[in-house]
């Protein structure tokens, strides 16, 4: 029996881009800080890498404001430098709000540092996970690797590297439990809306979505091929249609999420926390229609902000520093959302 995985569209969903602090230190945090960053490699028992060869490794990276010390390192992201401060101290000796952040098809953790670093910068830690593992351990099926095309298999890595972080104690105790939010872009925010709940229909996602262009289609009957011969693939393909909801995310931010064709209203009927969708009127990888404007219409608690231009799916040129602006706002959007339904 073939999957219904023919007409996937996250093999549109490329790296186009190039990728409240509250309680009792809400004033100390108010003022943008300095960003420090940290890395952990964590790996999931219950899954095997696309090899065989071990469990299925999470790459997790952590920003947040730090108030000094760690290695001093620059980062260029969006065109722009931002120093960083490498396992650096928290600034704040309270617990403070988590969001866990997801990149798109094909990207990396270092594609969401536009979101990432405005978000520690207001006072937040944030989690971000490579989703897609090696060359090797993705079998070489670049540009649409495994893990993409499987895309709910994103949304547990994200719950691993939290369990992970939570056990941690130097961590633990500097994370507000009760507070802990998800954001995404393009297939990541698909993630996000996964772990609040959104359940994929696999049979609406192949009746109801455009047909892939021809010179993917040999890619696609490859993934295909896996997800029916392969022992790993096979278990992968039963996962998708069951909930991967993660009841500690109390808010999810998405933008440009992609898929809608495959979330019925019914499998967003349990999608009950306060979701802030955003998406670009000129997007041309995930148009608004049929997928933000429809997860939106069937989401109880949805908000949907339409913005002027393609907000991340950069397929027309475009100015640096109009991208940035650009990007910095949608930023902007998201911190606002987290610091009044994380408060």
């Amino acid at each position: 029996m073939r999957l219904p995985l023919l007409t996937f569209p996250l093999i549109f969903l490329l790296p186009i881009f190039g990728a409240a602090s509250a309680r009792a230190d809400a004033a100390s945090l108010s003022a943008p800080h300095d960003v420090g960053v940290t890395t952990r490699e964590f790996a999931d028992p219950a899954r095997r890498d696309w090899a065989g060869t071990g469990p299925r490794p999470i790459r997790a990276t952590l920003w947040y404001p730090s108030s000094g010390g760690g290695q001093e390192e620059d980062f260029e992201s969006e065109g722009e430098t931002t120093r960083l401060r490498r396992d650096g101290e928290i600034a704040s000796t309270k617990a403070l709000p988590l969001i866990l952040v997801s990149h798109g098809s094909g990207g990396n953790v270092a594609q969401m540092f536009w979101l990432g670093r405005t978000l520690a910068q207001r006072g937040f830690i944030v989690l971000a996970v490579d989703h897609n593992g090696t060359p090797e351990e993705e079998l070489h099926t670049a540009p649409l690797t495994l893990s993409d095309f499987f895309g709910w298999e994103r949304p547990r890595d994200l719950s691993i590297a939290l369990d992970q972080v939570l056990a941690e104690p130097a961590l633990a105790g500097r994370i507000d439990r009760e507070r802990i939010g998800a954001a995404g872009f393009s297939l990541g925010a698909t993630t996000a809306l996964w772990l609040a709940g959104a359940r994929l229909d696999p049979d609406s996602l192949r009746a109801n979505s455009p047909p892939p262009p021809p010179f993917l289609a040999a890619v696609i009957e490859q993934r295909i091929a896996f997800s029916t011969t392969n022992p790993l693939g096979r278990e992968a393909a039963a996962r998708a249609s069951l909930s991967h909801r993660d009841p500690r995310v109390r808010a999810v931010f998405a933008l440009a999420p992609p898929m809608g064709a495959g979330f019925t209203a019914e499998g967003l009927r349990e999608v009950a926390v306060p979701v802030h969708i955003a998406v670009g009127d000129g997007d041309l990888v995930a148009p608004a229609d049929g997928n933000a404007k429809h997860f939106a219409q069937h989401i109880a608690n949805a908000q949907l902000t339409v913005l002027p231009g393609e907000r991340g799916h950069y397929l027309a040129p475009i100015p640096a520093e109009q991208r940035r602006a650009e990007l910095r706002e949608v930023a902007d959007l998201a911190c606002a959302f987290f610091e009044r339904e994380l408060r």
